[in-house]
């Protein structure tokens, strides 16, 4: 008796639930929920526990992740990939997006707005020393920030931050996003940036360089 490779049903049950298929959001739900879940939940409770251990009860639990993956599953449009690894790279990146903003709306409201809490934004903002001052003008620079970055289109903005805030491997770019190698997802990454640049310039009144 021969049994069905799991592997050769995934574009097809890919394709379906692309065409809102219930079924096949259903099946890729209970395929591919437990493995992401695992890999998101234990990269999110080691940072909290690092940096924001007050968030940790919020966000230990598996409830909140689930509500991010079943929305994501709904939404696979900057997805291009084609096999299990890259899709599940894609889903435990994207929501690790998903739930750092979450992170930063329970934070925001909890200290008044004045501070924001990833690597991203301590990468962007830090300081030797830290005042009420400067705490609010780094609120507002990444706020600044995200609003700018919505402006791109969906796959640049994925490229984008998983790149800048994860730090995702080029060759792992392309194959989730569709460039044809490495190379291109650099090319495309380094455009992207610079386009960012220049947008981040505008807005802030500066001219281009």
């Amino acid at each position: 008796m021969t049994t069905a490779d799991p592997s050769a049903e995934f574009e097809p049950l890919l394709r379906a639930a692309r065409g809102g298929d219930a079924d096949a959001l259903d099946r890729l739900f209970r395929r591919y929920y437990p493995r992401v879940e695992e890999l998101v939940h234990v990269g999110l409770v080691r940072d909290l526990r690092r940096g924001r251990p007050w968030l940790l009860a919020r966000f230990s639990t598996g409830d909140i992740v689930q509500d991010v993956f079943r929305r994501l599953l709904q939404d696979l449009g900057a997805f291009a990939g084609n096999d299990e690894d890259s899709f599940i790279s894609y889903l435990v990146t994207s929501a690790r997006h998903r739930l750092l903003d979450e992170i930063r709306y329970h934070e925001a409201a909890r200290r008044d707005g004045r501070r924001t809490a990833d690597g991203l934004d301590e990468q962007l903002h830090a300081r030797a020393a830290s005042t009420p001052a400067s705490d609010a003008a780094a609120a507002e620079e990444v706020e600044v920030f995200r609003e700018v970055l919505e402006t791109f289109p969906e796959r640049e903005r994925y490229l984008l931050r998983a790149r800048i805030e994860q730090e995702v491997h080029f060759k792992d770019l392309a194959a989730q996003l569709g460039y044809s190698s490495g190379h291109a997802a650099r090319r495309a990454f380094y455009a992207a940036q610079a386009q960012l640049v220049v947008r981040l310039k505008q807005r802030s009144g500066s001219p281009p360089e």
